[in-house]
């Protein structure tokens, strides 16, 4: 009895996952993943191609800084250089690339603007690419970035004085966590209502076409990849937004050509700090700079406006595309943090792997798997803040969605690159 129950469960699983993998689609074209890196740019080179790009795709409050400097301490590695000092030889002398680098790999990180779900297929600076981007739960996600950057400091003094927000230590305290509830009951609504428009002259300012910024942005993963700078998904958004699209038209790869990279309009390491950015291409354009980042995806995009089921297929295809997709919850994985290391062709057991970085920007230390993944829908629920979550929920259910299905093309890169490398008997 238990052995035809325990099969029948093995058949409906088996038949539940080729129902999934049939309605996503397939990944990209397969490469080996065992050092992708040298295979990349190589080909880069034999196609004549004046260098490459590792592209990370930024998701906020998702592990980008710990990518970031995983990435700077890869071209370490490799004896490669694109750190200030790269970018301040090239002001003096703007036509020698001086990066000490093989094939002129630079280093391109987007954060602040969405992506064009086509770009992949458009942007033929994607193929001379190495891609990568990490993702998150978007609850933990959003309240991660509430809790990092949305706090009111006149409302957290009268709260809670100069003691941190969130103390462990005190949570089965019924006096704190009264407080706590509170707070959050106020703050949240408050800050996913007006926080963006609390901030959105000043960044304007700063950043051109940024909407992901230090503030609540509903459904942002998905639309960190969904983003329209063609056809009908265009017109639809334009419209939407009462907007022209003359710069996006004009911007848009197939009306550019992409003869040789631009290495100083890329994104370069501070030298003495290791996980800070020098960026000199995302704000204000100007020569030799004047089209923005030279990078695959650096173009006007659109992803504002009301979202459906199209959206979340877009985002999925963009998705499909990039050369590892990595789980925030699993930055200190064995197993991921290995599969990342064999992509860019480092040694499994480096200093620098994933698995023995410090997580950084971190404000709450989660000390089990359960908080990893859960803490902060844990601990709404908690504290009796149930339709706080619904509510977030409700307003991301688009992301969540996609969320869900990133998960699936996550394990189905990992179960490819095991049975490729026989990781721990990959089958």
């Amino acid at each position: 009895m238990d052995s035809s129950y325990d099969n029948a469960v093995a058949v409906m699983q088996r038949l539940k996952k080729k129902m999934q993998e049939q309605e996503i689609g397939p990944l990209a074209k397969h490469e080996p993943y065992m050092n992708r890196w040298d295979q990349r740019f190589a080909s880069s080179a034999l196609r004549g191609k004046l260098g490459g790009y590792v592209f990370f795709k930024h998701i906020r409050k998702a592990g980008g800084t710990t990518l970031r400097a995983y990435i700077r301490n890869v071209f370490k590695h490799r004896g490669l250089s694109h750190d200030v000092s790269d970018y301040e030889q090239m002001i003096t002398n703007q036509t020698h690339l001086n990066l000490r680098n093989k094939y002129g790999i630079s280093y391109v990180e987007q954060e602040f603007v969405p992506l064009d779900w086509k770009c992949s297929a458009i942007d033929p600076r994607w193929q001379v690419s190495l891609n990568v981007i990490v993702l998150r739960h978007p609850i933990e996600r959003h309240m991660s970035e509430f809790f990092f950057s949305g706090i009111n400091p006149a409302a957290k003094q009268k709260f809670f004085g100069s003691q941190r927000i969130i103390q462990k230590g005190q949570l089965s305290n019924k006096t704190y966590t009264d407080i706590l509830a509170k707070f959050i009951a106020q703050e949240v609504p408050y800050w996913t209502e007006h926080s963006r428009s609390d901030r959105m002259e000043s960044v304007r300012e700063k950043r051109s076409g940024a909407i992901f910024e230090r503030w609540y942005q509903d459904n942002f993963q998905l639309r960190a990849l969904a983003g329209c700078s063609s056809g009908a998904c265009l017109e639809k958004k334009l419209a939407e937004q009462r907007r022209e699209g003359k710069s996006i038209h004009e911007l848009h790869p197939l009306n550019q050509s992409y003869a040789t990279p631009k290495a100083m309009c890329t994104q370069f390491f501070q030298k003495d700090k290791k996980v800070l950015l020098f960026d000199n291409c995302s704000g204000k354009r100007v020569e030799p700079c004047s089209r923005g980042c030279d990078g695959p995806c650096f173009y006007p995009t659109i992803a504002e406006g009301t979202l459906d089921q199209d959206d979340v297929m877009r985002a999925i295809t963009a998705l499909k595309a990039f050369d590892a997709i990595l789980l925030m919850e699993k930055l200190s994985d064995d197993d991921q943090s290995t599969f990342l290391n064999d992509i860019m062709g480092v040694p499994r057991d480096a200093s620098f792997a994933l698995k023995r970085m410090r997580k950084m920007n971190a404000r709450v230390i989660k000390r089990n798997e359960r908080e990893v993944t859960h803490f902060y829908r844990d601990l709404l629920t908690e504290l009796n803040l149930k339709r706080l979550l619904d509510r977030l929920e409700e307003e991301n259910k688009f992301e969540i969605e996609f969320f869900h299905r990133a998960v699936e093309l996550h394990d189905r890169q990992m179960n490819e690159w095991k049975i490729e490398t026989g990781w721990k008997g990959g089958e």
